[in-house]
């Protein structure tokens, strides 16, 4: 019986362990393996290096001015009864910062867009008008403003902010020079690799649970922790031994693939795990089904105690089992209704005076 079970537990291990490290890679695998530019730390950019060199990687810059929030980025939510509202995101903001020639007496200035949201655009406006207090005072006595130290991802542009971006500049006068450099990149701080910030978090947390669950699944593999459930039952009762429940194995029906009903107990897989039940326990038997997103088929089984164990099986393999038990077990109630239902919730000892009787409780099979 063990060597049959843990069998069992050990595919179900290696199947947890594939699934895990496939959901794993597939969490990775959208998120374009952002996370291990994270946890590296970001990447400080040199605004003089080629801007492919860092697109899509997760990096760190000092925006030295900002010209000009010249997009607003909204989301419009439809209300249930009709309508709408729409709600702003952030702005995309033209930043540039120069680094000087030395050798032509002169600055290059780099352009560029970096993508704030909502809570930084007092800051931001603030920014921007000490820029200009800057850039028009021609008496020397107005400080730069201090630089502001951005983290994102540098993404390029898509053709409509690039359209955008072009048209804003050219509003302000400025073309694109040998010293007027336009990096049609934005630094985007609300997205890691590609997904919202907030989705990205829940997404790496949801395969970190992956991991550890593969973890857990391979420990199984060397374990007995499949058979916990059949060593607690026989610590409960001490009149019982597992050759008894073996013997009782060996001559037990085989339902489905992962199910065995005996004369005397009832075991099952769930998952990676054996459970055990005793069948003078048990009172009420029927098969459940329930279609849909969560769709459920199952034998439903309960006990004297009120607990219900939903065991994974088809309709027909439910009624062969069904069909043992109506005829091995005759206290228990098999078949569903209304009427059944109401009466074991409202009146459980008219439930239990329907067929159940003390002699099976204590009769030897």
């Amino acid at each position: 019986m063990l060597e049959t079970l843990r069998k069992k537990a050990r595919k179900s291990n290696i199947w947890r362990i594939a699934l895990s490290i496939v959901g794993v890679a597939i969490l990775l695998a959208i998120t374009k393996f952002a996370i291990f530019d994270v946890i590296t730390g970001p990447t400080r950019m040199d605004i003089t290096e080629d801007p492919a060199t860092y697109e899509g990687k997760y990096v760190t810059i000092d925006a030295d001015f900002f010209l000009y929030d010249y997009i607003e980025h909204t989301t419009t939510t439809k209300k249930k009864y009709g309508g709408s509202s729409t709600s702003t995101d952030g702005y995309s903001y033209i930043a540039f910062q120069w680094v000087d020639d030395y050798e032509n007496n002169s600055s290059v200035w780099y352009f560029y867009s970096i993508f704030l949201k909502t809570d930084r655009q007092q800051e931001m406006s603030s920014k921007i008008d000490q820029t200009f207090d800057y850039l028009i005072d021609e008496t020397g006595s107005t400080a730069p403003p201090e630089p502001v130290t951005v983290t994102g991802v540098w993404n390029k542009m898509d053709s409509q902010t690039e359209r955008y971006f072009r048209d804003s500049l050219a509003e302000l006068d400025i073309t694109e020079t040998d010293y007027d450099v336009f990096y049609f990149y934005e630094l985007d701080t609300k997205n890691i690799g590609g997904v919202n910030a907030l989705l990205f978090w829940v997404m790496m947390a949801g395969a970190v649970l992956l991991i550890v669950f593969a973890v857990l699944s391979a420990v199984g593999l060397f374990n007995d922790s499949y058979s916990r459930s059949i060593q607690q039952y026989l610590q409960r009762d001490s009149s019982v031994s597992m050759a008894t429940i073996e013997e009782d194995f060996n001559q037990a029906r085989l339902i489905g693939s992962d199910v065995w009903v005996g004369k005397r107990w009832t075991i099952y897989m769930q998952g990676n795990k054996a459970k055990i039940l005793a069948n003078k326990d048990l009172v009420w038997g029927y098969y459940f089904r329930r279609t849909g997103r969560n769709s459920v088929s199952e034998m439903r089984l309960f006990t004297r105690e009120k607990n219900m164990f939903g065991i994974s099986l088809s309709e027909g393999n439910t009624q062969e089992a069904l069909k043992i038990y109506s005829a091995e077990q005759p206290h228990m109630v098999i078949g569903y209704s209304k009427d059944l239902e109401k009466m074991y919730n409202k009146d459980f000892n008219a439930f239990l005076g329907l067929q159940y009787n003390s002699a099976p409780r204590d009769t030897e099979f």
